[in-house]
Protein backbone atom coordinates (compact mmCIF):
# COMPACT_ATOMS: atom_id res chain seq x y z
CA UNK A 1 0.00 0.00 0.00
CA UNK A 2 1.29 3.42 -0.99
CA UNK A 3 0.80 6.30 1.43
CA UNK A 4 -0.74 9.64 0.53
CA UNK A 5 1.30 12.81 0.24
CA UNK A 6 -0.35 16.24 0.00
CA UNK A 7 1.64 19.32 -0.98
CA UNK A 8 0.04 22.74 -1.26
CA UNK A 9 0.64 25.90 -3.21
CA UNK A 10 -1.27 28.93 -1.98
CA UNK A 11 -2.10 32.26 -3.53
CA UNK A 12 -4.51 34.89 -2.31
CA UNK A 13 -7.98 33.26 -2.14
CA UNK A 14 -6.76 30.15 -4.01
CA UNK A 15 -4.91 26.95 -3.17
CA UNK A 16 -3.66 24.08 -5.30
CA UNK A 17 -3.16 20.73 -3.59
CA UNK A 18 -0.99 18.17 -5.34
CA UNK A 19 -1.96 14.66 -4.25
CA UNK A 20 0.41 11.72 -4.65
CA UNK A 21 -0.26 8.12 -3.73
CA UNK A 22 -3.39 6.18 -2.81
CA UNK A 23 -6.66 7.62 -1.56
CA UNK A 24 -8.53 4.85 0.19
CA UNK A 25 -10.01 3.95 3.56
CA UNK A 26 -6.57 4.13 5.17
CA UNK A 27 -5.73 7.61 3.85
CA UNK A 28 -9.12 9.32 3.36
CA UNK A 29 -9.15 10.87 6.83
CA UNK A 30 -5.67 12.34 6.27
CA UNK A 31 -6.90 13.86 3.01
CA UNK A 32 -10.04 15.27 4.62
CA UNK A 33 -8.08 16.78 7.48
CA UNK A 34 -5.53 18.32 5.10
CA UNK A 35 -8.17 19.82 2.81
CA UNK A 36 -10.39 21.03 5.67
CA UNK A 37 -7.39 22.80 7.20
CA UNK A 38 -6.73 24.57 3.89
CA UNK A 39 -10.29 25.81 3.46
CA UNK A 40 -11.21 26.57 7.09
CA UNK A 41 -10.45 30.26 6.98
CA UNK A 42 -11.93 32.83 4.64
CA UNK A 43 -8.63 33.14 2.78
CA UNK A 44 -9.26 30.23 0.37
CA UNK A 45 -12.38 30.30 -1.78
CA UNK A 46 -11.03 28.28 -4.70
CA UNK A 47 -9.37 24.92 -4.23
CA UNK A 48 -7.86 22.96 -7.09
CA UNK A 49 -6.75 19.36 -6.67
CA UNK A 50 -4.07 17.98 -8.95
CA UNK A 51 -4.77 14.25 -9.20
CA UNK A 52 -2.08 13.39 -11.75
CA UNK A 53 -0.06 11.37 -9.22
CA UNK A 54 -2.97 9.53 -7.59
CA UNK A 55 -2.25 5.86 -8.19
CA UNK A 56 -5.53 4.63 -6.66
CA UNK A 57 -8.75 6.16 -5.37
CA UNK A 58 -11.84 4.42 -4.02
CA UNK A 59 -15.24 5.49 -2.71
CA UNK A 60 -13.66 6.68 0.57
CA UNK A 61 -11.72 9.27 -1.41
CA UNK A 62 -14.78 10.15 -3.45
CA UNK A 63 -16.74 10.86 -0.26
CA UNK A 64 -13.99 13.25 0.88
CA UNK A 65 -14.03 15.09 -2.46
CA UNK A 66 -17.80 15.50 -2.34
CA UNK A 67 -17.74 16.69 1.29
CA UNK A 68 -15.04 19.28 0.56
CA UNK A 69 -16.93 20.49 -2.52
CA UNK A 70 -20.13 20.93 -0.46
CA UNK A 71 -18.25 22.74 2.28
CA UNK A 72 -16.70 25.17 -0.21
CA UNK A 73 -20.00 25.72 -2.05
CA UNK A 74 -21.78 26.63 1.21
CA UNK A 75 -19.29 29.50 1.53
CA UNK A 76 -19.47 30.50 -2.13
CA UNK A 77 -16.22 28.74 -3.04
CA UNK A 78 -15.30 26.20 -5.68
CA UNK A 79 -13.50 22.88 -5.91
CA UNK A 80 -11.86 21.89 -9.18
CA UNK A 81 -10.14 18.65 -10.08
CA UNK A 82 -7.38 18.73 -12.65
CA UNK A 83 -4.86 16.43 -14.24
CA UNK A 84 -6.86 13.28 -13.52
CA UNK A 85 -4.87 10.08 -13.26
CA UNK A 86 -6.40 7.09 -15.07
CA UNK A 87 -7.53 5.67 -11.71
CA UNK A 88 -9.28 8.91 -10.70
CA UNK A 89 -10.89 9.31 -14.10
CA UNK A 90 -12.22 5.72 -14.05
CA UNK A 91 -13.79 6.14 -10.60
CA UNK A 92 -15.39 9.50 -11.38
CA UNK A 93 -16.77 8.21 -14.66
CA UNK A 94 -18.07 4.98 -13.11
CA UNK A 95 -19.77 6.97 -10.34
CA UNK A 96 -21.26 9.39 -12.86
CA UNK A 97 -19.54 12.31 -11.16
CA UNK A 98 -16.99 13.24 -13.79
CA UNK A 99 -19.01 16.25 -14.98
CA UNK A 100 -20.11 17.12 -11.43
CA UNK A 101 -16.64 17.26 -9.90
CA UNK A 102 -14.32 18.03 -12.80
CA UNK A 103 -14.66 21.74 -13.37
CA UNK A 104 -11.27 22.24 -14.94
CA UNK A 105 -11.00 21.53 -18.62
CA UNK A 106 -10.34 17.82 -18.00
CA UNK A 107 -6.91 18.96 -18.82
CA UNK A 108 -3.68 17.32 -18.28
CA UNK A 109 -2.01 20.60 -19.18
CA UNK A 110 -1.01 23.47 -16.87
CA UNK A 111 -3.19 24.36 -13.93
CA UNK A 112 -5.77 26.97 -14.77
CA UNK A 113 -5.11 30.41 -13.25
CA UNK A 114 -7.57 31.73 -10.69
Amino acid sequence: MESLNVTVETEPRRAVAHLRGEIDLATAELLKTSLDTMIEGPSVSALELDLSQVSFIDCSGLRVLLAVKRSLQRRGGTLSLAHLSPSAERLLTAAGLDDHLVECARGRGPLAPA
